[in-house]
């Protein structure tokens, strides 16, 4: 089975007309969903899990328990470009020649995922060397690199920008370009609800219950750009659509997006105190201010994460003044404000 695992798909109807298929993946609690969406218009799958092996076993007997086959598929939609949602989107389309619909970045993911990894990993190295990080973060981006590199490539027939509509089923999809979990992150939101003042929204990880509010790392959205401003802005706008139904990547849909953000930024608000705490007028680098802050060195697999929240929580005090940015030897260094 996928990722090791010996579970079975969990397959449930979300929606009408949507099924939700929950995959097991090894180390993650309620695997990862696929959503398969049959109606008038065309038979669609979104995202399309993980590449492991037995991942596409499981998909496929997913499909059979919902009462559908990979060769039902009419169209493929991927949200966002990390290996979990898009990762069988390529062995899907060479085995049955469904089309993709995704951005362009992410299209450009599902082409090249082996120069995708190489281009993250070395933009990797730069970030966590600026922040005094230790290296063994990326060991885990890095064996990965066997699996990318062997994965088959598969081109995108319809590269989707903003404002775009896409018909799955029953549903007309807007397509809106939201980054924050990942730079591509995508959602598909119903303009005109199937279910009367009830739209439904695939988000991908752009919100799900398990979720921190991290943004993506730093410079990866742009150097121009501000990440946890950038996500906060798009979840806000995410949350204001009343009686949004969001379809997660991860565990079940969510209800209530905005009570879920709530409590997602009030915890990023209590975070970001203990860094205003933790901070003095002598210049201190990332991730030595970062070890005050989380009382003990963070294991390699959640220290990326750490490392973002804990930038997230410095941008916003830096956009309140609080917080002045440096270097030292090259490195980033952080200094309260005299105010």
């Amino acid at each position: 089975m996928a990722g090791t695992s010996t579970e079975s798909p969990l397959v449930e109807e979300v929606a009408p007309g949507i099924t939700r298929i929950a995959l097991p993946l090894f180390g993650i609690a309620g695997g990862v969903n696929v959503h398969l969406v049959r109606g008038d218009g065309p038979t669609t799958l979104v995202d399309a899990a993980m590449p492991l092996p037995g991942a596409l076993e499981d998909l496929e007997a997913g499909l059979r328990t919902a009462g559908s086959s990979l060769d039902a598929l009419e169209l493929l939609l991927v949200t966002h470009h990390h290996l979990d949602h898009m990762g069988l989107a390529a062995e899907i389309h060479g085995q049955t020649g469904v089309p993709i619909a995704a951005t362009r970045p992410v299209a450009d993911a599902i082409a090249d995922p082996h120069a995708l990894l190489v281009r993250e990993v070395g933009w990797g190295e730069a970030h966590i060397a600026r922040h005094g990080a230790p290296d063994g973060l990326l060991d885990l981006a890095r064996a990965g690199e066997p699996l990318v590199r062997g994965l088959p490539v598969a081109p995108t027939a319809r590269v989707l920008t903003e404002g775009d509509v896409v018909r799955a089923g029953d549903h007309d999809l807007v397509v809106r370009v939201r980054p924050g979990h990942s730079p591509t992150d995508t959602l598909f939101v119903e303009s005109d609800p199937v279910v009367p003042g009830r739209p439904v929204a695939f988000v991908g990880d752009h919100v799900f219950r398990a979720a921190p509010l991290t943004p993506v790392l730093g410079s990866m959205l742009g150097t121009d750009q501000r990440p946890a401003a950038t996500y906060l802005r798009a979840l806000e706008e995410t949350a204001a659509i009343p009686g949004l139904l969001a379809l997660t990547g991860h565990g079940p849909a969510l209800a209530d997006v905005a009570a879920l953000h709530a409590d997602r930024r009030g915890a990023l608000d209590r975070r970001t105190g203990r860094v205003r705490d933790a901070l003095t007028p002598e210049p201190r680098g990332t991730w030595d201010l970062g070890l005050e802050v989380w009382r003990g060195v963070p294991s390699e697999r959640h220290g990326l994460t750490r490392l973002g929240a804990l930038l997230a929580s410095l941008e916003l005090l830096e956009d309140e003044g609080a917080v002045v940015q440096g270097e030292a030897d090259g490195r980033v260094t952080w200094a309260a404000t005299a105010a």
